[in-house]
């Protein structure tokens, strides 16, 4: 089972307060001391808004709080996973979040805190995320009962093109192939990087329509020029419906058997010289 991390397991229950009256530069040096990114302003007993250290450095010593605090409040549930906090801060544009647990605030979350921690989800070559990134989108998908694909893309004899020109010319592939995939795919897909030369689509669409789209990204990275002159080509495998029923099956089970029947169909492809193999399903009982 993919372990999805989420709120609880890295926000801050220490929550220090500064008087929405406090001067900037006594408010700097409260947070220096405490050793913390971000604070709660209080007016009286009220929870008014937060400030940053970083909005601190900002802003003229001689202001107080209140000119320059946040006073958009978002309060999230300690057992959201870090994928979807990630998109409250991108849907808000704020630095920090609230953390409720139990109906009671709890804590906070910065977003420093929190990228800090999806760090280690980001594959340091393509600077793209990692498989855990695709099985929580595929997840959500289909708790909100939508349909979905998954295209799962090889790049052939990439083994042999390590071995002929060497890692760094690899790495320089990689890198080509996997901008290429983030240039073409739907806004509403979500990319990642699988591994070694692996890469995986999930598209919240039926089987139809990923085929279409994964015959169409080997078209582009047949045609494309790439680096020394190489020429690169890639195998897909695609795994999806036709229907429109809910699903009734496990979630986190359906996920792990697609994207392995993906896989294998990708690796089949590659290996009998052919652009894409596909495999259909309507329940999970024909996946096991």
């Amino acid at each position: 089972m993919i372990n999805i991390k989420r709120v609880a397991n890295i926000y801050s229950k220490e929550f220090p307060a500064v008087d929405f009256l406090d001067g900037v530069s006594k408010s700097r040096s409260f947070l220096l001391k405490t050793g913390t990114s971000c604070c709660l302003v209080m007016d009286g007993g009220n929870l008014v808004g937060v400030i940053t250290y970083k909005e601190l450095l900002r802003a003229h010593p001689n202001r107080i709080i209140a000119d320059v605090m946040c006073r958009e409040l978002v309060t999230v549930p300690a057992d959201m996973p870090l994928w979807q906090a990630q998109e409250v801060f991108e849907g808000t544009g704020l630095e920090v979040l609230l953390v409720q647990e139990d109906g009671e605030l709890s804590g906070v979350l910065p977003r420093n805190l929190l990228e800090k921690h999806l760090g280690p989800h980001t594959d340091l070559l393509t600077g793209l995320y990692k498989s855990d990134y695709i099985y929580y989108h595929g997840v959500r998908l289909l708790e909100n009962k939508q349909e979905i694909s998954i295209a799962f893309f090889d790049i052939n004899k990439f083994g042999i093109i390590d071995k002929t020109y060497g890692h760094t010319v690899g790495d320089v592939i990689l890198i080509e192939v996997s901008r290429l995939l983030k240039d073409n795919i739907p806004a509403e897909a979500f990319l990642c990087r699988f591994g070694g030369d692996e890469f995986a689509v999930l598209l919240p669409a039926h089987l139809d329509e990923a085929v279409t789209f994964a015959y169409r990204l080997a078209d582009i990275v047949d045609r494309h020029s790439f680096s020394h002159g190489i020429a690169i080509s890639i195998s897909a495998g695609v795994i999806g419906g036709r229907r429109h029923e809910e699903r009734v099956d496990d979630p986190w089970d359906t996920m792990e058997k697609l994207m392995n029947v993906a896989s294998l169909r990708s690796t089949e492809a590659k290996n009998s010289n052919a652009t894409l193999l596909m495999t259909e399903i309507q329940g999970t009982n024909e996946i096991a």
